[in-house]
């Protein structure tokens, strides 16, 4: 790790550089060469994917499965974290904070104040639908593959509900 950290020194201070190169693994060409080099490149390509990801999600968020919220919250605290260490590196480039608070505006406006509150209602009445599909369920008589059946549908809603309390986690740290 030490080798890594000598070949950038100005971004030695921060134990937070660690956290960037263990994230920068993730953006690696197919020969195995990085395709950037920086964290503000790489906040900037992790910014750009999560626009992308926001704008489609206003478009269809009650299409989203579950896995693509768990996504979108993912992208949204990386990239915000990413914006947090950057804003209080003191080598990075004063212009690039433009850059950061741009990309702040955008998720909390388009992701804080929208598709937010969009998934959260989506998830709320999947709940709600699940539960009713489930007290619907002829309880007398039932064949093995109706019992089958029901226990898919309680592990769907468990599921959706792990995925509502993923989701409430994010308001706790969000405010």
């Amino acid at each position: 790790m030490s080798t890594i950290l000598n070949k950038n020194k100005k971004y030695c201070n921060s134990e937070i550089y660690i956290y960037l190169i263990h994230l920068k693994k993730y953006f690696v060409s197919n020969d195995n060469t990085p395709l950037t080099n920086e964290p503000t490149d790489l906040f900037i390509s992790e910014s750009n994917n999560l626009q992308k990801k926001i704008k489609v999600g206003l478009e269809n968020s009650e299409k989203f499965s579950l896995q693509q919220i768990v996504e979108i919250y993912h992208q949204v605290i990386n990239v915000m974290s990413m914006a947090k260490i950057l804003k209080e590196n003191p080598n990075v480039e004063q212009n690039f904070h433009l850059t950061i608070e741009e990309t702040e505006k955008f998720v909390n406006e388009k992701f804080n104040n929208s598709l937010h509150n969009q998934i959260v209602l989506h998830l709320e009445n999947s709940i709600e639908e699940a539960r009713n599909n489930l007290k619907n369920i002829n309880k007398d008589n039932r064949t093995k593959t109706e019992i089958e059946n029901q226990a898919k549908m309680f592990e769907h809603l468990r599921q959706i509900m792990s995925t509502k309390e993923f989701v409430d986690q994010y308001d706790k740290i969000s405010h």
